[in-house]
């Protein structure tokens, strides 16, 4: 059948505007693009979606009152379509990385990322609304059609249409209007709506989606439509081709079997000749169906006034109170009666089809496809016999307003049953995070996305449930490739433990020459790890308002007793005047300051000695310069690093603090009156003191000028496992001063604006704006993982609450995971965190359902997620958007070679570690994956307990790691020097050299 002939079975002629086509006849169509759900419905087993049916019937009453409008809803699946899927995906992220620097070695191609194709099984659904010319009174109709036909008086149309006028009718345009706004508000997201992500699409991305569906080799060029239009036209003027000729295949042809060949492709159709014998849904239907099996399923409603009850009953009758069909009277009586209390009378035609390459593939593709269609309720499925292309055409929805196959007379509650809704759906339609719904769907996710309200996100995860995978690669990765970015953007990761250390070492892996913009280091509380709180920017005398903030909490924590989560009363108004009092203390500019004299022979400060002695010789400097004096002389000379190292010695210190509060005694007069724990207590100023020289015993990092040099990183990765073990009073207040003093020297530049230049110094100002437009251009990400060994501390939880209520001012992301519940607050997750993930739930679900808001069908999902599987890790994520609620059900699945990189497991780091002393880590992670796949651990587990010879446990552990590794290996070795053989014109038997 050739194009002309098929064009012929195509309703619309043209675009009438930016969203909305018109047929020959003057009726309207719109075509929404169909994303799925926004929550997750409960599908209780053996029983219907009852919430997903109640509410599709509570949005769509008014389209069915009276005739006039038409829905048209397909939903297509192909496992062949993940391919381009994720290509797709992988082809933006390799833009991305190659912007960056990346070196792409199997990151974004090759052999992982054609592995991950297989998690996934992508779909389509589009749903088409159809306003036609029989909603409007036979009088309007009249006029409409006389003015319309005057309208076009002497066009010639041909295979072309004139750019003005269009072929709607007028009368229509402000109903189709009105009315797909009521779609989209009846079936969108909200609280008492359907949840369904719909988006209307434009003329050309509708015209996209049919060439996709019908001619889908075609590709997506040459499309046309009013804002498009063809540079060259026939000899009528501006004009546009015809809709059937922009998305038909040029031929088509039915062969043997109704077998229709299209576009290299097979297609067999089928019919729903009987209704599901006993209830049913579609979602029921949409689990049967097989994932390798290619399919499109296309429900057309419209509604029925009784002109077509007898024709349709007769056709097939549908009977939902048992399984015996009872007669036509009976049946229309009862229709009738439903249709009379506010249940619409409708009119359904249900069509299916699958394709192949072949035509064998395409028949066998049928059959399957019809058994599955008749355990659906013991449905009654017909091959359409005849011609095929009809209903082949109308499966494509908004092109041909129904097919030839058999219609259906039910009720609007029944017909819900019908309507292809079941996947759910993302906010974003592309986004750098891949996720998978539970039978394959895309789920693309972006994290800081202008569609949230915020950028902050809380896990919820306890150990062995995937969060490693999440925080140190997803997340990561995500933030680094969002496209754009022209810079590595800025992050910061306090973990415990080895995960982000892996992760780490996998990106300075990819940045090549440029690794030292990532950095991982092992946190410890010594003298050379110094890291002074009290540092400022550049040349800066006083902290700006949020620093000053963080260091009366620092100090506050400080000066907190071992087992208090708050401190003493009065002690947080005495730090504040601490802080306000030190910097003015050791101030050049401050008329009773006493700035810290250059005193030669600090650790590591060599050569700026000798750049102040040069400057002392040639009098540029005094003879015995300030600090402050050496950091502006080696400023305005251009030596910024230099300056940066002087400064530190020049801003105040925790072990100055005591001098400083003696000096200024009448500042602080009031503390000395004021008793802590009664009245034979201590006093605020001597309890105070009293810690603070105790601090500077028990943490020398915090004793000193800040040795811990980050250089040029835009990423660090801070492992505090050293600094956080033990348990007790101490070890929870030593945890919250090093996650404070990590978060401080890792992310505490980040929070200034354009508007503290009004602060910087004159000299420094030009430094700074530069430095400052760029800090905040680019998107910051911080994690705090494990984050409940904080253990309720009150400073701790306000700076960190500090920092998520203020950091979408300065563009920070901010994530935070913990294993507890508790350490959650509702109202704060409500108001401040837009993104929630949960990967593992205790056994009692309440009160984390509680803190998080869960319904019960939430709630209950609880109970699946059980740690990392085929599919990667189950994963509940709770999105609030501008939009509404999105709830998804899904996984994580990432190449088993990304898994290497960072896997927490001991007993796989010591396989690994061994194979990358010996081989390239790319080459390891390959030859790991390969070997063992996700993990090594039951193999190691079990050549443990079978070496007889082991003294312990450890050791009988360590010594089967070696042994796994040693045989991969050997291995690797032997097909090193097979190549190495081949290359030389040696051959090989049977892997043997020749």
């Amino acid at each position: 059948m050739a194009l002309a002939n098929l064009a012929d079975l195509v309703a619309l002629h043209s675009p009438q505007d930016a969203h909305t086509f018109a047929t020959g006849d003057g009726a309207l169509v719109s075509l929404f693009r169909v994303d799925g759900l926004t929550r997750v419905y409960g599908r209780p087993e053996g029983r219907l979606s009852p919430e997903l049916l109640k509410r599709l019937f509570a949005a769509l009453p008014s389209f069915f009152q009276s005739p006039g409008h038409r829905l048209q809803w397909t939903l297509a699946r192909d496992p062949d379509w993940a391919d381009t899927a994720v290509e797709a995906h992988f082809a933006a992220l390799d833009a991305q990385a190659k912007r960056l620097g990346f070196r792409n070695e199997g990151f974004t191609t090759g052999a992982p990322v054609d592995r991950l194709k297989a998690h996934f099984l992508p779909e389509r659904s589009v749903l088409a609304l159809w306003t036609e010319p029989n909603i409007l009174s036979a009088t309007d109709l009249k006029q409409e059609r006389k003015g319309l036909n005057r309208t076009l008086e002497g066009v010639t149309w041909g295979p072309w249409q004139v750019l003005d006028p269009g072929l709607g009718l007028r009368g229509l345009i402000p109903i189709h209007e009105a009315a797909c706004e009521t779609l989209l508000e009846a079936l969108g997201p909200g609280a008492h709506r359907v949840g369904l992500r719909l988006v209307r699409l434009k003329t050309r991305e509708a015209l996209a989606a049919w060439r996709q569906i019908l001619d889908p080799s075609r590709g997506q060029g040459a499309l046309f439509d009013v804002e498009h239009p063809p540079l060259m036209t026939d000899p009528f003027g501006p004009a546009l081709p015809k809709i059937a000729r922009q998305v038909l295949p040029a031929y088509t042809t039915v062969g043997a079997g109704e077998t229709i060949a299209a576009g290299g492709l097979y297609y067999r159709v089928l019919s729903m000749g009987m209704g599901p014998a006993r209830l049913v849904d579609f979602g029921d239907l949409f689990a049967r169906l097989p994932r390798d099996l290619p399919w499109r399923y296309t429900v057309t409603l419209t509604a029925d006034t009784g002109s077509g009850w007898l024709k349709s009953f007769l056709a097939g009758l549908l009977s939902w109170s048992n399984a015996i069909n009872h007669g036509i009277t009976r049946a229309r009586a009862r229709i009738q009666k439903k249709a009379l209390l506010g249940d619409p009378a409708c009119l359904m035609q249900v069509l299916a089809c699958t394709w192949g390459k072949t035509p064998e593939e395409a028949g066998q593709n049928a059959r399957r496809l019809a058994q599955r269609f008749e355990s659906w309720g013991n449905t009654v499925v017909e091959e359409v016999f005849g011609d095929p292309v009809p209903d082949w055409i109308t499966l494509a929805p908004g092109l041909r307003p129904k097919g030839n196959a058999r219609w259906h007379g039910l009720n609007l509650s029944d017909a819900c049953a019908f309507v292809p809704v079941a996947s759910q759906a993302s906010p974003w339609h592309a986004a750098p995070l891949l996720l998978r719904g539970p039978q394959g769907q895309v789920l693309p996710l972006a994290i800081g996305s202008s569609r949230q309200k915020n950028f902050n996100i809380a896990i919820f995860a306890a150990t062995r449930s995937g969060k490693s995978v999440l925080l140190a690669l997803l997340l990561i990765l995500a933030h680094l490739l969002e496209p754009g970015k022209v810079r590595l953007p800025r992050f910061a990761f306090l973990d415990v433990g080895y995960g982000g250390m892996g992760a780490g070492q996998f990106l300075r892996e990819l940045l090549g020459n440029r690794a030292d913009l990532v950095q991982t280091h092992r946190l410890r509380n010594a003298p050379e790890y110094a890291i002074n709180p009290f540092d400022t920017l550049l040349g800066q005398r006083e902290p700006l308002a949020l620093h000053r903030a963080f260091l009366i909490d620092f100090l506050t924590l400080v000066c907190t007793p071992m087992g208090r989560q708050e401190a003493p009363e009065h002690v947080y108004e005495m730090a504040a005047g601490l802080i306000d009092a030190a910097y003015p203390f050791y101030s050049d500019q401050h008329p009773e300051g006493q700035p810290k004299r250059w005193n030669p022979g600090q650790p590591g400060m060599l050569a700026v000695d000798a750049k102040v002695e040069a400057a002392i010789r040639t009098e540029d400097l005094p003879p015995a310069p300030s600090w402050w004096q050496v950091v502006d002389h080696l400023f305005a000379r251009g030596d910024t690093a230099a300056a940066h190292a002087a400064q530190r010695f020049a801003v105040p210190l925790l072990s100055d603090l005591p001098e400083i509060a003696h000096v200024a005694g009448e500042r602080f007069a009031a503390f000395h009156k004021i008793s802590v724990g009664g009245k034979d207590g201590l006093s605020v100023f001597d309890f105070m003191m009293h810690l603070i020289t105790q601090a500077q015993a028990q943490y020398p990092v915090v004793a000193a000028p800040t040795a811990f040099n980050l250089g040029v990183a835009r990423g660090v990765i801070l492992d505090l496992n050293e600094v956080t073990a033990g348990q007790g009073g101490d070890a929870d207040k030593r945890t919250s001063i090093f996650y404070l003093l990590a978060r401080w020297v890792t992310t505490g530049q980040w929070f200034v604006h354009t508007d503290d230049l009004v602060h910087v110094p004159e000299r420094y100002r030009a430094f700074h704006t530069e430095r400052i437009r760029e800090i905040l251009e680019d998107p910051k990400f911080a994690i705090y993982d494990e984050f409940h060994r904080t253990n309720g501390s009150v400073p701790a939880r306000r700076v960190v609450d500090r920092d998520a209520r203020e950091g979408g001012k300065f563009n920070i992301r901010l994530a935070i995971a913990s294993q507890v519940p508790t350490d959650f607050d509702r109202e704060f997750l409500e108001e401040h965190v837009a993104t929630r993930f949960i990967l593992s739930a205790p056994e009692n679900t309440r009160q984390l359902a509680e803190t998080f808001g869960l319904n019960a069908e939430e709630e209950r999902l609880l109970k699946e997620l059980n740690g990392p599987g085929p599919h990667g890790s189950p994963i509940l994520a709770l999105l609030d958007t501008r939009e509404g609620p999105y709830r998804l059900f899904c996984s994580d699945p990432v190449p088993l070679e990304w898994l290497w990189a960072f896997n927490t497991t001991s007993e796989d780091r010591a396989v690994y570690q061994r194979l990358i002393q010996q081989m390239p880590a790319a080459e390891a992670r390959a030859l790991a994956a390969a070997r063992f796949g996700a993990s090594a651990k039951s193999l190691i587990e079990d050549l443990a307990r079978s070496n007889l010879q082991a003294q312990s446990s450890d050791g009988a552990t360590d010594a089967a790691a070696g042994q796994l590794a040693q045989s991969v290996l050997a291995e690797w070795n032997r097909d090193w020097v097979l190549r190495a053989l081949e290359s030389l014109g040696y051959r090989t038997k049977e892997g043997e050299a020749a």
